[in-house]
């Protein structure tokens, strides 16, 4: 084998590497947009949301009506909502973080065969009396695989680890939500006694 076949199987694996660096980049903006669209609907139901209960302050008779319009279960309607939209985005990160792991596999896959590859050419094309050079440089190529592995076992810690706090936070928003209800049913119950 020659320099110019060594030079195009490394840049045979140098142009699937940028394709997946491409397909990194389109799934990045494809979430990007997703959540942005979230933000968006999210934002637009609080404005409406704040104004209806602006309006129905204002146009309220006496304080009685201001006390019933923030009741516990206006209170739990806005906690809902919130842990609606939380896992909306929830799901859009979970999603994101699928096809982003698929993309990672498949290249450290594509990778490690292709690397793998041309040390079995360079080598099958090694010339007499360089077996301690093939050797050692299959060892070297070897380790560098090995680090392939461990970047793999990382990145699905990684992804493990944000699916886990994304689950910590809508667990949060809940038990908020439910810790202002226990708080605001006492208080409720004792205005109606009254």
């Amino acid at each position: 084998m020659n320099q110019d076949q060594i030079t195009a199987k490394l840049s045979q694996i140098n142009s699937k590497g940028l394709e997946a660096s491409f397909s990194l980049s389109e799934a990045a903006l494809e979430n990007a947009q997703k959540l942005a669209e979230l933000n968006y609907a999210a934002s637009k139901d609080a404005l409406v949301n704040a104004q209806d209960g602006i309006q129905q302050v204002l146009s309220a008779k006496d304080p009685k009506q201001v006390t019933e319009i923030f009741s516990p279960d206006t209170l739990q309607a806005a906690g809902n909502q919130a842990v609606a939209y939380q896992k909306k985005v929830t799901k859009v990160l979970r999603d994101g973080n699928k096809e982003f792991a698929n993309v990672v596999e498949s290249s450290i896959d594509q990778l490690q065969d292709g690397f793998q590859d041309w040390i079995n050419t360079v080598a099958a094309n090694a010339p007499a009396g360089s077996d301690a050079f093939v050797s050692s440089f299959k060892t070297a190529y070897g380790s560098a695989l090995q680090g392939f592995e461990q970047f793999r076992a990382a990145s699905k810690e990684a992804f493990a680890t944000a699916e886990k706090t994304a689950d910590q936070a809508v667990d949060a928003v809940q038990g908020q939500i439910a810790q202002v209800k226990k708080a605001a049913t006492p208080a409720s119950r004792g205005r109606k006694a009254a």
